[in-house]
């Protein structure tokens, strides 16, 4: 028996699916391809779900562009030179993503 999980195929001998006292699949074996057969499948994501999930992406990325902006801001005011590195530190987010704002 050969079945499909995640991506990964699992082949499962013949005698290994029977039990020998009573000739059947053990329970544990049985219950596992229960299991694997209800949740091993991809189940896409609904309409709101998606949305859900770009509109958070959109207020985060929101929440960061304000960030920058005050960051920028705030070390204009202070003569300071503005850089990635020092608007990360100001604005409290990571180098990549001060680099990826300011880039923008």
């Amino acid at each position: 028996m050969e079945i499909e999980v995640f991506g990964y195929k699992i082949s499962i001998e013949k005698k290994a699916l029977k039990d020998k006292s009573t000739g059947e699949m053990p329970n544990d074996l049985r219950w596992a391809l229960e299991v694997l057969e209800k949740y091993g499948k991809k189940i896409p994501a609904s309409a709101k779900k998606v949305e859900s999930a770009k509109r958070a992406s959109r207020i985060k990325a929101d929440r960061t562009k304000e960030k920058v902006i005050n960051a920028v801001n705030l070390l204009r005011l202070q003569g300071e030179d503005i850089t990635p590195y020092r608007v990360a530190k100001t604005a409290g987010i990571s180098y990549n993503t001060a680099k990826k704002y300011l880039n923008s």
